[in-house]
Order: structure tokens, then C-alpha cells, then sequence
């Protein structure tokens, strides 16, 4: 069954154009992954500091593979992103089963 990531990251203040451009290689290396369906980035319309990545994963299996793949790999590109959440908050990760 797919697995849906719904995950809100509340950036710096300011830092959304930025954070969105990092994204990008992150998006880029995460689409290429076996079982990725969507991972795509949403920018907050009245709160423009707000973004929502929303990914969506074949199986839990292949997601688990995934974010095993974000630990080991060079972690420069997931840095710069950290490095833009707004100071003190923590993003939230809901998980849904895709029926």
C-alpha cells in the first residue's frame, strides 16, 4: 500500500525563496529513488514562511529505504535545509496510508 508523507517545515523568516532553491537538489535526488511517486514542495499562501512537502512512496519499504538513503548519504544539501528552519522549531511528519 503507498505511503503518503505530509510534512510542514516553518523556514527563517525570509528564507523561503532560499530554502525552496535548496530544495531543489534534494527533490531531484529523491525523485530518482525507486518507489518515489512525488516529492514536491508548497508554499504557504497567507504564511509564506510555511512550507508543506508533500511525498508520496510506493510501500513503507521503499520509503524506509529512502529516508535510510538520506542518513548515509553526503548530507551538504539536507544541511543547507536544516540550516534554513526557523530557529526552535521542529517540522511535523504525518503519515498516511494511501488507499
Amino acid at each position: 500500500m503507498a505511503i503518503r508523507h505530509v510534512i510542514t517545515i516553518r523556514v527563517a523568516p525570509g528564507k523561503a525563496e532560499e530554502f525552496a532553491g535548496v530544495f531543489k537538489a534534494v527533490q531531484a535526488t529523491a525523485r530518482a529513488e525507486e518507489g518515489c511517486e512525488q516529492y514536491e514542495l508548497f508554499r504557504g499562501v497567507d504564511d509564506p514562511d510555511t512550507m508543506v512537502l508533500l511525498e508520496r512512496w510506493t510501500n513503507q519499504e521503499l520509503l524506509e529505504r529512502h529516508m535510510e538513503a538520506e542518513r548515509s548519504r553526503d548530507s551538504a544539501a539536507m544541511d543547507a535545509l536544516v540550516a534554513l528552519w526557523a530557529p526552535g522549531v521542529t517540522p511535523t511528519i504525518e503519515r498516511f496510508e494511501v488507499g
